[in-house]
């Protein structure tokens, strides 16, 4: 039978194509499934580190471009890849040039980062104690004056790269008090500041926000007058008396400020004196009133 089956042309050429087919069957089974590649990008660049102790303070570039290789399928629906530098090794701060690390969709694999090396710059993270400024903003209503601004608390902490925390020269709380005819009790953001009284960026003030209590008063700028008792040493007089400063503002309700034209010192002995005599002293206040400054130096000049 299998004689006349190889002496049919037909069969011949039908067995042909079963081998054929059989043939083209078993070498792309065993071949690797066909592999196509994408780029992605830009993946911004991030960072790892061992520790709290370093932060970047810049990189350079900051992002990347991910190379990656997988089957069609797997390939065109991958949308995301990470890319991140290693800080772990680092020891102090500076400018490094550090080795790009990328992780890649399921499905697919990675064929290159390009760069491959990135320029970051690093600072150690730091700590430090400020005390609390309570800065008015605005005025308060005519005839008012601010007594005093007291926040909650004294201190806070500033956190950051050491670079920045050391520009720190003021931490304040800002507190509008436009137009104010009475105590205030608010809660308000604080702010690390330099020298020049701009921000200073990437710190951390802890805790973020404080309350400041501002006590408002009736208000009033009167001229100080140094009073004195005794007589100079024989053939020696009082001459010219000076004082710093020559006005204070005082506080208190308006009944009490009402009647005051001037604000005297306490007395200042000269009995017997031959020289000039120069003291701090404080006021004579009603009560109810207090003032600013409360004490003044006076200068009471003697000769003969």
């Amino acid at each position: 039978m299998t004689d006349r089956i190889l002496e049919n042309d037909t069969a011949l050429k039908i067995l042909s194509l079963l081998v054929a087919i059989a043939i083209w069957l078993q070498v792309n089974s065993s071949a690797a499934p066909r592999q196509v590649e994408r780029k992605l990008g830009p993946v911004p660049v991030t960072w790892l580190a061992a520790t709290n102790h370093y932060t970047v303070l810049s990189m350079h570039p900051a992002s990347v471009t991910i190379d990656i290789k997988g089957p069609p399928t797997s390939v065109s629906q991958s949308i995301h890849a990470e890319a991140w530098v290693d800080l772990a090794h680092i020891t102090k701060p500076g400018t490094y040039s550090l080795p790009v690390s990328a992780s890649v969709p399921p499905g697919t694999s990675l064929v290159s980062v390009s760069p491959s090396d990135v320029t970051v710059t690093v600072d150690r993270i730091v700590a430090k104690k400020f005390s609390i400024t309570a800065v008015p903003v605005g005025h308060v209503a005519s005839g008012y004056g601010i007594v005093s601004m007291t926040p909650v608390s004294t201190a806070v902490e500033v956190s950051g790269p050491s670079h920045d925390v050391a520009a720190v020269a003021h931490v304040y709380a800002r507190v509008n008090v436009s137009g104010q005819t009475s105590n205030l009790n608010a809660q308000e953001a604080l702010v690390a500041v330099n020298a020049a009284g701009h921000t200073v960026p990437q710190v951390t003030v802890s805790p973020s926000l404080m309350n400041v209590a501002v006590t408002v008063s009736p208000e009033k700028v009167l001229p100080v007058v140094v009073k004195y008792h005794g007589t100079p040493g024989t053939g020696y007089v009082v001459g010219p008396i000076t004082v710093d400063p020559r006005h204070v503002t005082v506080y208190g309700p308006a009944s009490a400020l009402s009647g005051l034209t001037a604000m005297d010192t306490q007395a200042i002995t000269i009995s017997g004196r031959t020289t000039s005599v120069t003291k701090r002293v404080g006021l004579v206040l009603p009560s109810g009133v207090t003032a600013a400054p409360s004490t003044v130096r006076a200068t009471i000049s003697i000769g003969p």
